[in-house]
């Protein structure tokens, strides 16, 4: 199984995520079953895109872009896990941005894992280099069962810079992450993809997809890296 997951950030309103979806559909996408697309969308747009993927007949899931690390209870403005289950199965946590602009640690990272797992959800867990291993092993410390997750290696300085990582140097690190989790889960990149490399991370043995940012904005290069992975799978 190959995954192409699109991470919107902190843009879409619900009316642009209605215009992404149509032009999605209009584009006529021949999906490959042997690849999984996941739509990371704000909190704000989740239902609006579950209903227009299932008016369209689309096989796209959804994932939110962050979890609270409580569980429900009086912690105002938090969006817990319990309250994400009922729109949709995945969850991305530990993105860098989260890490820079929020100081999110890899304690409070593994906290969202461990309420999601609670809660039946797939998390999609952003890692880089400086803490990779900190990080699996405070899951591994919380006996958090790996083959529910997903990992993705996002070096911060490939992240909105449009200088992506080399091929290599991401499979050698996809090596490593595969070598610490036992080979239990996904491991994907993210950072500057485009469709013009899509294909240049996804021959590589350890590598099993990408998480796409800016790009994923645009529905027509979005289908056109979809084309690419089927073409390689």
């Amino acid at each position: 199984m190959r995954y192409l997951i699109g991470n919107w950030k902190s843009y879409q309103t619900i009316s642009q995520t209605q215009t992404w979806l149509t032009d999605f559909s209009n584009a006529k996408p021949k999906i490959n079953n042997r690849i999984k697309l996941i739509l990371c969308a704000p909190f704000t747009d989740l239902a609006e895109a579950k209903r227009i993927i299932h008016h369209y007949g689309l096989q796209i899931e959804v994932a939110a872009q962050d979890v609270s690390p409580f569980e429900e209870g009086k912690h105002t403005g938090e969006i817990n896990a319990k309250m994400l289950s009922e729109l949709t199965t995945y969850c991305l946590v530990g993105h860098s941005e989260r890490r820079r602009e929020f100081n999110e640690t890899s304690e409070i990272v593994a906290e969202k894992v461990a309420r999601l797992i609670e809660a039946n959800l797939s998390p999609i867990i952003c890692l880089d280099t400086p803490y990779l291993e900190e990080q699996i092993k405070l899951l591994l410390h919380k006996r958090i069962p790996l083959e529910r997750c997903l990992f993705v290696y996002e070096p911060l300085a490939a992240i909105g810079s449009g200088q992506p990582a080399d091929p290599f140097e991401v499979e050698m690190i996809a090596q490593k992450i595969s070598f610490l989790t036992e080979s239990r889960c996904p491991i994907l990149y993210g950072g500057s993809v485009t469709p013009e490399n899509v294909i240049s991370y996804a021959r590589h043995h350890c590598v099993d997809g990408v998480l796409v940012g800016g790009e994923s904005l645009n529905p027509a290069h979005f289908v056109q890296m979809m084309d690419n992975l089927s073409y390689e799978s």
